[in-house]
């Protein structure tokens, strides 16, 4: 039985902490950020953020203040790419580098990782392996739908630990069999009619390890519009409508919440639970 099925628990609210600025010069995300994690201490609601390596040495103050706090700080790579693209060698190496600066800016090394895209897929079956290796405990890695980005549709959608005995938070989703929506995360909780977005929060919050997923740039009303190198005017326009939405439905969810997604990772109770999985490919 699936014991992570079995009670009430809550969604836990992460962030992923990446840059999102018209210039390398201007990093925004710190700003940004502020009414969103002002509100969940005022809550007193847990959160984890998963932090891109490269920007952790800019936010040495503003991470070691919310760590102090209580909140997580996870690994969400050392550079902002896919796993595919970067490959196991400098994957490994990547790993190493990230978790030793985050455990040297914090005094303790995280032990939770999320992939940039959530881009551990078929594609990549040496992934769990690396990340076990390297000290992480979790990961918060797959997208168990099929995706127009990164996507594994063969994967379990409840937590569940890997042969390797990583733990595996996937990313709630709204749908039937390998298609469906996060509706809980980053533009999709934005652009979602209200209805969809209260659907999918009743139906999360009834699995142990459920989670939302917001980025900086989401909460940043004042942005000036903008596209990167090879990106669509219409997926451009789509990370920046509907922004101000977001922090109220955030807050919402985070009244449901129940602790950090380590606090699970490490409950034995909760692993005595997982079901294990195969990558396929490995």
């Amino acid at each position: 039985m699936d014991r992570s099925r079995q009670t009430t628990s809550g969604i836990t609210i992460t962030i992923d902490v990446e840059d999102h600025a018209n210039s390398p010069d201007e990093h925004r995300f710190r700003e940004a950020m502020e009414p969103l994690m002002a509100a969940l201490q005022q809550q007193g609601v847990v959160a984890t953020l998963f932090v891109v390596g490269e920007l952790a040495p800019l936010w040495r103050d503003g991470m070691t203040e919310l760590a102090a706090a209580g909140h997580e700080i996870g690994l969400h790579g050392y550079t902002h790419r896919y796993l595919a693209e970067i490959g196991p060698a400098a994957f490994a190496d990547e790993l190493a580098r990230g978790r030793d600066l985050l455990g040297d800016l914090l005094g303790t090394a995280p032990i939770g990782f999320r992939a940039p895209y959530f881009s551990l897929t078929p594609e990549t079956p040496w992934a769990p392996d690396l990340i076990a290796e390297a000290g992480f405990t979790y990961s918060s890695s797959v997208l168990p739908i099929h995706n127009f980005q990164a996507g594994f549709p063969q994967a379990p959608r409840s937590p569940f630990m890997w042969s390797c005995g990583l733990v595996e938070f996937p990313s709630p989703v709204l749908g039937v069999g390998p298609a469906g929506v996060p509706v809980l995360g980053g533009a999709y909780l934005r652009l979602a009619p209200a209805p969809l977005v209260w659907l999918a929060e009743r139906r999360a919050r009834h699995r142990r390890g459920a989670w939302s997923y917001s980025h900086p740039y989401d909460f940043d009303v004042d942005e000036p519009f903008m596209r990167h190198d090879g990106q669509s005017w219409l997926f451009a326009k789509l990370l920046f409508a509907r922004r101000r939405l977001m922090l109220g439905r955030v807050l919402r969810l985070a009244g449901t919440q129940s602790g950090s997604l380590g606090s699970l990772a490490t409950d034995p109770a909760f692993r005595a639970g997982l079901r294990t999985y195969a990558h396929p490919r490995a």
